[in-house]
């Protein structure tokens, strides 16, 4: 009975060590994606306590569920746009003022006429949005977008947080409605990716630890052999 537990822990200690698949990892190379453009995000606020009567009658014509966010385009070309809120008064008990956020993405992904602005503020937060042909402006999640990419069976997007006790991560599908879908979660925050030569997607996680998103839609674990190269902070 002893050799067998002995016998047991070690063939179960060998499969735990093959869990992760050696792959070359390659580099993040910005070439291959002319969908996408980066940019050096900011947050830009201002407080006025002028045009509130103007807000409120158009966040009448919102859905009363919805946050009483307004939303306008500033540079298509950039993705640059601004959010438009009701908050208190600065230094007062009372009266209400609009603070107009001017946020530049970090991201932007074109899709066809439409594009796709991402934001990744950390701990304070991001966004995704779609600004359509039109150049409206629509929230579709409050998320920490770590990045973009298409794949055989759709549009994917890495996002997640690491703040604190928190650290996690996650991988959604875009619908053709522009709505997102879960697919799987990520053993943390995602803090670089690419696509490597074969078409599967990997995803480096904060504080160590690699996976792959494959192009048929399958997740693995991985660990990159010889190349350790990161995407590179802009």
């Amino acid at each position: 009975m002893k050799y067998s537990l002995i016998i047991l822990f070690v063939y179960s200690f060998s499969l735990s060590a093959n869990i992760f698949e050696d792959i070359s990892c390659g580099k993040y190379d910005a070439s291959i994606y002319p969908s996408k453009t980066e940019f050096k995000g900011s947050v830009e606020s201002e407080i006025t306590e002028i045009g509130i009567e103007e807000f409120f009658n158009e966040v009448d014509k919102i859905d009363p569920s919805e946050p009483q966010w307004l939303f306008s385009l500033v540079d298509r070309e950039t993705g640059k746009y601004k959010k438009s809120f009701p908050r208190k008064a600065p230094n007062s008990n009372s009266g209400v003022v609009i603070e107009h956020q001017t946020i530049q993405p970090h991201l932007i992904y074109r899709v066809g006429d439409n594009i796709l602005a991402s934001s990744n503020n950390g701990e304070f937060g991001g966004s995704l949005v779609l600004i359509d042909k039109n150049n409206k402006v629509t929230l579709i999640e409050e998320m920490n977008i770590e990045d973009i990419y298409e794949m055989p069976f759709g549009l994917v997007i890495t996002s997640g947080l690491a703040h604190m006790s928190w650290n996690y991560g996650d991988i959604y599908l875009v619908n053709e409605y522009f709505q997102l879908e879960k697919l799987y979660s990520l053993v943390g925050m995602p803090q670089s990716s690419w696509l490597l030569e074969n078409g599967d997607l990997l995803i480096n996680s904060y504080p160590s630890g690699s996976q792959v998103l494959t192009k048929n839609g399958y997740m693995k674990r991985v660990q990159c052999i010889a190349n350790k190269s990161l995407k590179q902070d802009k």
